[in-house]
């Protein structure tokens, strides 16, 4: 069972990506165009809860089966057969949970059959990256390209014929279900089909690999709660004038509005950080190499986080009316405040790779409850009185602090981290590409996003913020 050959993992792995960027636009947009503000505020709120609730459904499991995988791929079986009864049991207790909180809280048929939904949906993402880990942890990460490809495709249908035939919001989570189950039958026949262990498993097995998951789980759970409690409490605490209502649905959908785009951004660091893990997971030990690695990354994130940053807050009330139509100007103003975050996060996402990669997966817990304890908080307070631009803030502000703690976690493990240097680097180009944006007559936003792009392309390869060198690196993942 040897490795997958160098050179085709970061480049499926961003096939896959590439389906779910594609088809979480076309998805975003169809909803957001199709349902309304309100309608899109109920379908944030129900993503919000199921979202803040699924770290229960496999508690980050996968994380721990690519390490051990990786360093032993002789135990792959008893932990794929392990893992799959463990996520069915915690998946079918957490579904029941969410299914029992929409009906006490909120209490609408709409939402309840919606929860419903959106539980099984996520039962069936719990399943699909068991064989997906696998599938990373030996790196053949190209075996996942189809399947995931496959579940997407379907994804946009489903919704599209959802939202043409006024089934509205639940539908939109039934067509998330097709995705999931699509996409795990055809990983499955894959995985199958491969020359792999025997599955065993045994009860107590299943209460191990649990138990084990633990430090995974709660850092599943602190990173849901900072990045979904927001929402959460944007519903049920932000200003309103329908005092019959129990949710503010047009103050979530303003601020869903403005999260949607960042999230989706996020993919691309989760993307490259899950690629490097199982290679970073063999420095155990060695940070000379582990620092080499994380330097090299760290470049990568912020060469594509740090412009990104910059032409979002530059474009952000003409791209978010282009995505979701006039009624979503007013995202604009919290999608400004958040989108400095984005460079940071990115470098959270790397070092909190890093960390789990070392065996400091306590570390990244303590700092994501450090966020979310921060998160609820501070929301508290600034919802209630500034709705989504409070909460837009609080979010700046927890990045802020669970950057500062990751680095400064991740510091004793490596030698040689650049950051400067990158920062440097990737500054120069980025302040052009500002300059001609800021200098453009106006234009479409998509032309003004292109020719930014163009300019900092060209400036980055003179200022060494991206090189063909890199190339064969990237490769190599």
């Amino acid at each position: 069972m040897a490795d997958g050959h160098p050179g085709g993992n970061l480049v499926s792995l961003g096939a896959i990506q590439v389906f779910r960027i594609a088809s979480g636009m076309a998805v975003n947009v169809m909803v957001m165009r199709g349902l309304g503000l309100d309608g899109f505020g109920v379908y944030g709120y129900v993503t919000t809860l199921v979202g803040l609730a699924s770290f229960a459904s496999s508690m980050g499991m996968d994380r721990l089966l690519k390490r051990e995988i990786a360093r032993d791929p002789a135990l792959a079986g008893r932990y794929v057969a392990t893992a799959l009864g463990a996520t069915a049991l915690l998946s079918g207790v957490t579904s029941i949970g969410i299914v029992a909180w929409a009906a006490a809280v909120d209490g609408r048929p709409l939402v309840i059959g919606a929860c419903a939904l959106a539980a099984l949906s996520m039962t069936m993402t719990a399943l699909d990256v068991i064989p997906v880990a696998y599938f990373h942890a030996i790196r053949r990460m190209k075996l996942g390209v189809s399947g995931n490809g496959a579940g997407r495709l379907m994804l946009v249908l489903a919704t599209g014929a959802g939202l043409a035939l006024g089934w509205g919001v639940p539908a939109m989570f039934g067509a998330q279900l097709l995705d999931g189950t699509v996409t795990f039958v055809i990983l499955w026949r894959i995985y199958r089909g491969l020359d792999t262990p025997p599955l065993q498993t045994s009860w107590d097995e299943v209460i191990g690999l649990i138990r084990t998951s633990i430090p995974f789980g709660f850092n599943s759970l602190f990173v849901s709660i900072y990045l979904s409690a927001d929402v959460m409490l944007v519903a049920h605490y932000a200003p309103t004038s329908d005092w019959l209502s129990t949710t503010n649905d047009t103050e979530v959908g303003i601020y869903r509005g403005a999260v949607m785009l960042l999230t989706m951004i996020t993919v691309v660091a989760e993307t490259y950080s899950t690629g490097v893990y199982p290679r970073m997971a063999r420095h155990l030990g060695d940070p000379g190499e582990a620092g080499r690695e994380l330097s090299f990354a760290t470049r990568i994130l912020l060469a594509f986080s740090v412009p990104v940053a910059v032409g979002g807050f530059l474009t952000a009330k003409p791209l978010l009316v282009l995505i979701g139509g006039a009624a979503y100007a007013a995202s604009a103003a919290p999608f400004a405040l958040m989108i400095p975050l984005m460079p940071m996060r990115f470098l959270s996402n790397g070092f909190g790779m890093t960390l789990t990669a070392l065996d400091h997966q306590e570390d990244r817990t303590r700092g994501a409850f450090v966020a979310a304890f921060l998160n609820i908080a501070v929301n508290l307070w600034a919802v209630p009185r500034y709705g989504a631009m409070g909460a837009a803030g609080t979010t700046l502000l927890t990045e802020t602090v669970l950057y500062l703690w990751m680095h400064w976690r991740v510091l004793p493990l490596v030698t040689g981290l650049a950051l400067g240097q990158s920062l440097l680097r990737v500054g120069i180009p980025v302040a052009v590409m500002a300059g001609v944006i800021l200098a453009l007559p106006p234009m479409q936003v998509v032309l003004k996003i292109g020719i930014g792009v163009g300019v900092y392309g060209a400036v980055g390869l003179l200022s060494g913020a991206v090189s063909r060198a890199d190339i064969p690196r990237l490769r190599g993942v």
